[in-house]
């Protein structure tokens, strides 16, 4: 299976199945008979390779660039290729972007979109609320304007999002565009030419339950969530405890029935028991949203696991002390190579970035995620945004670790051999210019 990661620090959550408390999530992780997390250690993934030379590159976005008198943001790249890679910022310029309604980033991940968009061999990053292309190789050619069917009232937040959503094996790019009375999803399906247009396009209205005073709060994530091979998208409004959808992507083009999901704080997808199936780990914290609105007055938070081979009876974590905050955020990362996932789970009594504490449950155990603790990253505030791989199948988590939401951040890999103390990466903080 395509390992696919989500990791969203305030957002909707999913739940496939009713919700139910299993009697076999307490104890140590045991491992699980003749799982891959015992027959064999997990091949190593090359990241996104922008530059085509064979080594895997890692982008992020970032701020400053502020030229125009708004910070405008940018995009870092540290490419592959060993010791003395070199880096480099894009800016609004390697985009053909002007103004400053035209931000570089954006993205609800903080990850841009990231895909062979022509075919070339070398990946192209997609970025802008307008979006735009900026083309991979040796020897990039001009940025492009995308071919995006915006109506002219039209808005949107966040940039595009890639997956395979029709099972071609092409890339496609997804979308929202917010009218005056509702939302659409516009979905652009590759192949892609250097001129931005696809080989065709489909519009589609949102959920009908969407009201327009809400629509411009949604956003949309890509991954492989139901098992069928072709990626899915799921449509939330961050940090807003409503109603998330998951759009189920089809071969041939189109979607599924959309599916109605309940409402929580984080979402994860990764396979924790081996067993070739994606699960999904819902973070709910029962931590206060921004209006001060609790789902519930005082519980412990928790993890619920969906896993793929019996969608209808999730599995219930409970963590941390009550009103502690525990499933505020979740990600995926297979730490120690073994073939099984492993999920990092953010606990803090608020959503300020003040005492966040990271607590990584161990994937393949006798039910997949083991309860107990298996590493706690802690003493700072530290939120992780993303999986890295290392090269020799493992992964680190990209952390950032800062004074509070309104401090500067810095953002740093945690691998498993330094879960009790951090190690720089390259020592990238968001207020640089």
């Amino acid at each position: 299976m395509e390992r696919s990661r989500i990791a969203l620090a305030l957002t909707g959550v999913v739940v496939l199945g009713a919700v139910g408390t299993a009697s076999a999530n307490d104890g140590l992780a045991r491992t699980v008979e003749g799982s891959a997390c015992q027959a064999e250690a997990r091949q190593p993934e090359r990241g996104p390779d922008i530059d085509g030379d064979g080594h895997g590159d890692l982008l992020l976005e970032t701020g400053g660039d502020g030229s125009t008198g708004v910070e405008t943001g940018r995009i870092y790249v540290r490419y592959g290729g060993g010791a003395g890679a070199r880096t480099a910022y894009f800016t609004q310029k390697d985009f053909g972007l002007r103004g400053q309604q035209s931000p570089v980033g954006g993205s609800a991940t903080g990850i841009p979109a990231v895909a062979d968009l022509d075919g070339d061999g070398a990946d192209d990053i997609v970025t802008g609320a307008r979006p735009a292309v900026r083309w991979g190789g040796p020897h990039a050619a001009a940025p492009t304007r995308l071919r995006f069917p915006y109506a002219p009232d039209a808005e949107t937040a966040h940039p595009p999002v890639t997956g395979d959503f029709d099972g071609d094996g092409h890339p496609d790019l997804a979308s929202l565009r917010v009218g005056s009375d509702h939302a659409e999803l516009v979905v652009l399906y590759g192949p892609f030419t250097r001129e931005g247009r696809p080989a065709r396009t489909e519009v589609r209205r949102t959920p009908d339950s969407v009201r327009p005073a809400f629509a411009s709060g949604l956003t949309l994530v890509a991954a492989e969530a139901t098992g069928d091979g072709v990626d899915d998208l799921i449509e939330y409004a961050p940090g807003a405890h409503a109603t998330p959808y998951l759009l189920p992507g089809k071969r041939g083009g189109g979607f599924g029935a959309a599916r109605a999901l309940p409402a929580g704080d984080a979402l994860a997808v990764g396979d924790y028991d081996g067993d070739g199936l994606p699960d999904l780990a819902i973070g709910d914290s029962g931590v206060p949203d921004d209006d001060g609105e609790s789902p519930v007055a005082n519980r412990r938070g928790r993890v619920l696991v969906v896993y793929g081979k019996d969608r209808a009876h999730p599995v219930v974590l409970e963590g941390g002390a009550p009103r502690g905050g525990f499933g505020l955020g979740v990600l995926t990362a297979d730490l120690d190579g073994d073939g099984c996932d492993d999920l990092a789970v953010r606990a803090a009594p608020d959503r300020w970035l003040e005492t966040d504490t990271l607590t990584v449950l161990h994937g393949g155990s006798a039910h997949g995620l083991g309860s107990a603790p298996w590493r706690r990253l802690g003493k700072s505030p530290v939120l992780a945004e993303r999986a890295v791989e290392t090269g020799d199948g493992r992964q680190d988590l990209l952390v950032t670790e800062g004074d509070g939401q309104g401090g500067a951040g810095e953002r740093r890999l945690v691998g498993l051999r330094d879960l009790v103390g951090l190690r720089d990466l390259v020592g990238l903080r968001d207020s640089d210019s």
